[in-house]
């Protein structure tokens, strides 16, 4: 049984972050990823409705972590600005419909170069064009990788040991539509439940 692997996420030579799947001390599955470099400009968007003001760019630079914990169908971002760190919370609905969540990014030339890795997992863009969008999902019902409908994304798949969601899936596509002026976004996509 598999208790942990570890990936190094490139977009071609450029390093993305770190893609860990593990068990806790109570044997628990969870998939993290990590950004190892600070990132600047970094904006948080979900499609859930709320009454608070939306946060606005931050200026200073953060370290963020992105998991999913596979027990609790809970998604986690945790951030640390200036050595505080925040956390938030996101209850995945089961069976999954969505995409688990999308980083859009506006020039990935200007990630970090990649250094040697033992297991990189490398992302093609399919043009020249500097945004991105990588979405990272699970299968849907139909055995196949969930994507918006607005990215033409072909996605790899990663094995894990959990069921029902034991397929991983990750793909990159061109945004042409990015016109943010954030350099760095995560979304995080939610449908109302259905009754």
């Amino acid at each position: 049984m598999i208790d942990s692997q570890k990936s190094h996420l490139l977009i071609q030579n450029k390093f993305l972050g770190s893609l860990l799947y593990f068990k806790d001390r109570d044997g628990r599955g969870c998939l993290k990823l990590s950004f190892k470099n600070k990132i600047a400009g970094f904006v948080k968007g979900t499609a859930v409705p709320t009454t608070l003001p939306v946060p606005l760019k931050l200026a200073d630079p953060i370290s963020l972590d992105v998991s999913y914990k596979f027990q609790d169908s809970l998604l986690q971002v945790k951030k640390i600005v200036n050595g505080k760190t925040e956390r938030e919370f996101y209850k995945i609905p089961l069976p999954v419909s969505t995409c688990l969540f999308i980083i859009r990014i506006k020039d990935w030339h200007l990630l970090d170069d990649a250094k040697l890795s033992n297991s990189p997992l490398v992302l093609t863009p399919p043009s020249l064009s500097n945004s991105v969008a990588i979405v990272f999902s699970f299968l849907g019902a139909n055995g196949q990788p969930i994507a918006p409908r607005e990215y033409n994304c072909l996605m790899g798949t990663i094995d894990l040991p959990e069921d029902p969601l034991k397929t991983f899936c990750v793909g990159i596509t061109e945004d042409p539509n990015n016109n943010e002026s954030n350099g760095f976004i995560i979304q995080i996509p939610f449908l109302k439940a259905q009754n």
